[in-house]
């Protein structure tokens, strides 16, 4: 919009909040299946799609709506992997499979979030590197800043926002915070999110007997996530699977310091020791050992903060990726 282009989002659900000037368009599915729902919602996006008669489509995650992009057979055609579209659906089954390939083929230019993702692209699927942009997910380094953290508190705040589902493996950070406390007990836990296993770590919390150190947030709106990230000290991700996380990414502008498990495109912008660490998956005592040597060493903390939001700035600046997008736009539009 700031180009001066006409966008419109074609999505199944509309999102809470839409930038002023984007165009909605919801294809609601017939069915609680996406995939029984798909011919249906096709119809209606081909519809949708010759009536706009745009310039350029850009299909965000394979496996949804790269689908449909793919099979409108329109070309300036971009298409954006976001991760587990790469990484974990296509294997499935094997008409995902062939249906992901599929799509990548079709694409003019093919967004990758992170350079394991792009590897993928590459050798699995055999798309042409020279099509393939590396583009993570940046961060508005305007709205996630740090801020002058005062000494109010006797705690230290260690914060995770990876939501309750098996692949983020909470149930490796409830069992780091019992460790961690039973050593350093001026520790506090923040969990923020919702997702189908927060019965179950919920139960985990109380069976350890951490529910007095734990504070369950609930789902925020990312507006409100700065707030949270800027009143903490350390932020823990103990996914399964990544590519270059958002959520790591925006703790990482606030200047915290982060302990990630290493998966995926995570290496990618953290050196351990330099600005962040990195762990195994499932490791809960190496954890609770970082938690704890960097709950009583606020210079540590620091240091290390201060190269994340430096890493960010210099990689993940979500202006600075959104103008080599725009440049693409503007180069295919002028082709067409």
């Amino acid at each position: 919009m700031k180009e001066g282009h006409e966008i419109h989002l074609i999505t199944y659900l509309g999102p809470k909040v839409l930038m002023p000037g984007v165009n909605l368009h919801v294809v609601s599915p017939k069915f609680n299946s996406l995939y029984l729902s798909f011919p249906f919602s096709h119809f209606r996006i081909r519809r949708i799609v010759k009536h706009l008669k745009p310039d350029i489509i850009h299909s965000h995650f394979i496996t949804k709506f790269g689908f449909h992009g793919a099979l409108l057979g329109f070309h300036p055609f971009f298409i954006s992997a976001w991760g587990s579209d790469v990484l974990v659906i296509p294997y499935w089954s094997r008409i995902l499979f062939y249906f992901t390939k599929f799509s990548l083929k079709k694409a003019d230019i093919v967004y990758a979030t992170s350079g394991d993702v792009e590897q993928k692209i590459i050798s699995i699927f055999g798309v042409a590197a020279q099509k393939i942009r590396m583009i993570p997910f940046g961060v508005d380094t305007k709205l996630f800043v740090p801020t002058e953290k005062k000494a109010t508190s006797d705690y230290t705040i260690v914060l995770s926002n990876r939501r309750f589902f098996p692949i983020y493996d909470l149930r490796t950070f409830v069992r780091a915070m019992q460790v961690s406390i039973e050593q350093d007990p001026n520790l506090r836990f923040i969990l923020i999110g919702d997702g189908p296993e927060e019965s179950a770590i919920c139960s985990y919390i109380n069976e350890l007997g951490v529910s007095e150190y734990v504070s369950l947030v609930g789902e925020v709106e990312n507006s409100e996530m700065p707030r949270y990230l800027q009143s903490s000290d350390i932020y823990v991700s103990t996914s399964l699977s990544d590519t270059t996380p958002v959520s790591v990414s925006e703790a990482m502008a606030c200047e915290l310091t982060c302990i990630v498990t290493n998966v995926g495109g995570v290496k990618e912008i953290i050196s351990d020791g330099v600005n962040g660490f990195l762990i195994k998956p499932g490791d809960y005592e190496t954890l609770a050992q970082k938690i704890v040597e960097l709950s009583s060493n606020p210079q540590l903390r620091e240091s290390i903060g201060t190269n994340a939001r430096e890493t960010i700035i210099n990689k993940l600046d979500w202006w600075s990726l959104m103008e080599k997008v725009n440049q693409d736009y503007e180069l295919f539009s002028d082709k067409r």
